[in-house]
């Protein structure tokens, strides 16, 4: 069997996924075909965020599209904005047309359904690290950026929050008041009132519904 990176070298990279057993048999097969590359390892948006300050320069990312603390595709386009040069596939159990060209449209380099045998992902990395992107549709990109410029627009404002905030957003679009955060959060009142302004600000909306049905639109893990 050829070795997943070819004649690639590859240092570092960081699996992006909430799941422990797959993130464990993800890296058994990395370290396995190489066993020089250092993997990084974060279970949600804000370890996320934690390893990247650290490990800024690894050589790829490989990215859930569901983890804590994320809202669709806001943690793909929070890495894309803050480390523009950092390769990204985007890994899922959802597979739909839609969701991959949602991938394609904020950054990633490639897309890999879970579902996926272990040679297609390492097909998916060879691709990705030798340069080349790897989806497994063809799109038309033109109709579908004139379709969700707006869908582009918030979830780019979504990717600003701060994982709390994300935290607080998640709580609002379940119905929940701002006592009932608080308590589950185990912050005061004023905090959470503090986090719901600075969500409406980030996403230009004027109050809780607006923001509700703003997100809404980028919640494609249905």
């Amino acid at each position: 069997m050829n070795n997943v990176l070819d004649n690639i070298s590859i240092d570092k990279i960081i699996i992006a996924d909430d799941h422990p057993m797959f993130r464990n048999a993800l890296r058994q097969s990395l370290a396995l075909e190489q066993s020089g590359c250092k993997i990084v390892e974060a279970e949600s948006s804000e370890s996320l965020r934690t390893e990247l300050r650290q490990h800024h320069d690894a050589d790829l990312l490989i990215l859930d599209l569901n983890m804590p603390g994320v809202e669709g595709f806001s943690a793909l386009a929070y890495v894309q904005k803050k480390y523009p040069d950092l390769p990204i596939i985007m890994i899922s159990a959802n597979d739909k047309p839609e969701t991959i060209m949602h991938a394609k449209h904020f950054g990633a380099l490639g897309f890999v359904s879970k579902s996926a045998s272990i040679e297609d992902i390492r097909k998916g990395l060879r691709t990705v690290l030798s340069g080349d992107t790897y989806f497994p549709y063809q799109f038309n990109e033109t109709k579908f950026m004139e379709q969700d410029q707006t869908l582009a627009e918030t979830t780019l404002q979504v990717s600003e929050l701060t994982p709390q905030q994300h935290k607080v957003l998640s709580m609002i679009k379940q119905g929940l008041l701002n006592k009932q955060i608080a308590y589950d959060l185990s912050i005061s009142e004023a905090t959470v009132k503090a986090h719901v302004t600075a969500i409406m600000r980030k996403l230009g909306v004027n109050n809780r519904t607006q923001a509700v049905m703003k997100v809404a639109s980028i919640d494609l893990n249905d």
